[in-house]
């Protein structure tokens, strides 16, 4: 006999609050919340599945209480949603009695011989009818998940991390691109996920080169003991798959982490959290100015922690613009001595006279006054530290020679100038498109596009 850990059944229930008043209306609400998109199963097939169970025996375990549950031609385990009513579902039992909790269980095909085990482990941890009621009187989800928790042995603070499921189709794309990795002696493997709960590492447990992971949701909190892994979180959800990796390339390059000749697999998808496309790249291709720079004895170099830091406002002000309306907008990093000496102060400096800590993009909390003056014309300057020297700055280098987009207006020939005679890096936003460039060295070296999912 298999005996279910409480605590591994509870870490994997997900709440609902139900609203619906038939148990056809609540049965449907619980399969959509299951998420069934990622594993590739139609939901109507789980609608059916059920149907099919409860007629031909009603799940109606106590007055208060169903659990409707089905098998399904899939690979996972189970799965299990607690949906709560505090109007009551009328679930064709007796006459009068209508149910307020209701928890339904999806078995796939690991555990069709041993489900009795999981079935019995849910009436063991919802038998009492006082925890039940406990349950229907709970403030909100995050009261419930305490209250199971708790009923599960489980402190608070030892809870597991729930994290989504992983789907099938990203598990075998990484064990592909791993075994891509060591076959052509790459030099790292790239993820570009939503959060590291998308990641699947059971999949990288053998894996022992270098791992970096493009973020779009802060994983500051995450607690990794694997060595070479390095995490980079910016907000991308609006950026195609294709520009994701070259994000992350541009970040691991500027921290040193890649060399130009040597390959990078990149694994990107539709979104951050289903992994479909692999891509062999080398960063020379893309970054070979960035990464053939020679700093000028004197010039502030540019911290990798800043340039990801204004590329993520740069990314934020294209997908949000301002006012309901689109925005561009020009930045300049590093080598502030000799871009003041091509620049002058076409408004009052927003930000002369604040003491420098008060100015540093690295601050979160200077994020929005940040996009407010994105809105001045003109552009930022910005020392190699992150301070923020001024706002509303002309420029007025002499023409680039490097390579520029035809069509381009005077934000990108001006960044393309100011990098060509100093040792500065420049990042526009195109008001027109939203395209977020990176210019160095006079040339383009990394454009990231909007992929259509805006604010305006």
């Amino acid at each position: 006999m298999i005996i279910v850990d409480l605590a591994d059944l509870v870490s994997g229930i997900r709440i609902v609050e139900l609203t619906a008043k038939t148990r056809q209306g609540a049965i449907r609400a619980l399969v959509q919340a299951a998420n069934w998109d990622d594993d590739g199963i139609n939901p109507e097939n789980v609608l059916e599945a059920i149907e099919e169970r409860e007629a031909a025996a009603q799940t109606l375990v106590a007055n208060d209480f169903a659990l409707p549950h089905a098998f399904i031609d899939w690979d996972g385990d189970f799965r299990i949603v607690l949906g709560r009513s505090k109007s009551r579902v009328d679930y064709g039992g007796p006459a009068g009695v209508n149910v307020q909790l209701i928890v339904l269980l999806v078995i796939g095909r690991r555990l069709q011989q041993t489900h009795v085990e999981v079935l019995a482990a849910l009436a063991e941890l919802l038998k009492s009818p006082d925890f039940r009621q406990n349950l229907i009187d709970a403030k909100d989800i995050k009261a419930i998940d305490l209250l199971l928790m708790t009923q599960a042995g489980i402190q608070p603070e030892n809870r597991p991390v729930r994290g989504p499921s992983i789907p099938r189709l990203t598990v075998n794309m990484v064990k592909t691109a791993i075994q891509l990795t060591e076959s052509l002696a790459a030099q790292a493997l790239l993820l570009a996920v939503e959060r590291v709960e998308n990641v699947p590492w059971e999949a990288l447990a053998n894996y022992k080169g270098r791992l970096l992971l493009v973020t779009s949701q802060h994983s500051e909190e995450f607690d990794h003991k694997r060595e070479d892994l390095h995490i980079f979180d910016v907000a991308h959800a609006s950026l195609s798959r294709a520009d994701r990796a070259n994000l992350g390339l541009l970040l691991a390059a500027s921290s040193g982490l890649l060399t130009e000749k040597n390959s990078v697999v990149c694994v990107t998808g539709p979104d951050g959290r289903r992994l479909d496309s692999i891509n062999v790249t080398k960063p020379e291709v893309h970054f070979r100015a960035m990464l053939s720079e020679k700093n000028r004895r004197g010039a502030d170099v540019v911290r990798p922690a800043v340039m990801l830091r204004v590329l993520t406002l740069a990314i934020e002000i294209a997908a949000e613009g301002r006012e309901a309306h689109p925005i561009g907008a020009l930045f300049v990093i590093g080598d502030s001595r000799q871009v003041l000496r091509h620049s002058q102060q076409l408004v009052l400096n927003p930000f002369h006279g604040y003491a420098r800590q008060l100015r540093n993009v690295l601050d979160p909390s200077l994020a929005e006054t940040m996009k407010e003056f994105a809105l001045i014309d003109g552009a930022f300057i910005i020392q190699g530290d992150g301070t923020v020297l001024s706002a509303g700055t002309y420029l007025t280098p002499k023409s680039a020679s490097g390579s520029v987009a035809h069509g381009l207006g005077a934000r990108h020939q001006t960044a393309a100038a100011i990098s060509a005679h100093t040792q500065a890096m420049a990042i526009t936003v195109s008001q027109s498109t939203g395209t977020v460039t990176v210019f160095r060295n006079g040339s383009s070296v990394l454009s990231l596009e909007r992929s259509g999912r805006t604010k305006w």
